[in-house]
């Protein structure tokens, strides 16, 4: 009798650790599943939303370090030439001096971005979990990412009617990078285009539709 209560215990045992096992395998399955579909898309999203921003800051300020070492300012990159009425004549770029400008910020941002331009990006561990109640909450967890690729750059201008008798005149240098962001195992790439002004001014009087 007692052997046949011992089988009995045993069997129990055994069935109630098959189930535990079952329910443990069920339960990392159901986390796997979860971290597919919800976590993984969301940290892919912010991974992405996170090196856009990363890489526009980092083309505008080379764009403002250049335009410092070179000690540049609108007056020497463009030449205004006025009438006897005081009328604007001519609206010329100084070439020699806009295309040092332009090879000086493509050369050492593609210098940064051939050796993998590294940023880190910080989540909350209550946003990886992706719920409303605890978005923004927990301690940040770090994520090392990469960003490599190519970049190019071209200036161009803007004329914005001003006040009376007035005409703003703009000057961008318009940065593109073909971009490659590496992180999490997976690597994603983007296309990014940043306007970074260079100068402005305000030009009194007609100017020649030709000019603009």
């Amino acid at each position: 009798m007692r052997r046949c209560f011992g089988r009995s215990r045993y069997r129990k045992w055994v069935i109630i650790r098959k189930i535990g096992l079952f329910m443990i395998v069920v339960f990392f399955m159901a986390v796997f599943v979860y971290f597919e579909m919800k976590v993984s898309p969301f940290m892919s999203d912010f991974t992405i939303m996170k090196g856009r921003q990363t890489m526009t800051e980092l083309f505008s300020e080379t764009v403002n370090e250049k335009m410092t070492e070179m000690n540049l300012s609108y007056d020497k990159l463009m030449n205004i030439t006025y009438s006897q009425n005081g009328e604007v004549q001519s609206l010329n770029t100084d070439v020699v001096t806009i295309n040092k400008l332009k090879n000086e910020v493509t050369e050492d941002l593609s210098e940064k971005l051939s050796g993998e331009f590294e940023y880190v990006v910080e989540l909350p561990i209550g946003s990886i979990i992706n719920t409303e109640f605890l978005s923004g909450s927990g301690k940040a967890i770090e994520f090392n990412n990469i960003v490599t690729g190519d970049v190019s750059s071209e200036f161009r201008s803007e004329f914005e009617t001003g006040g009376v008798n007035q005409t703003i005149h703009r000057l961008y240098i318009d940065i593109t990078g073909d971009l490659l962001i590496i992180g999490g195992g997976e690597q994603e790439p983007i296309e990014l285009t940043t306007s970074v002004l260079v100068g402005e001014t305000v030009l009194v009087g007609n100017v020649p539709a030709i000019i603009k």
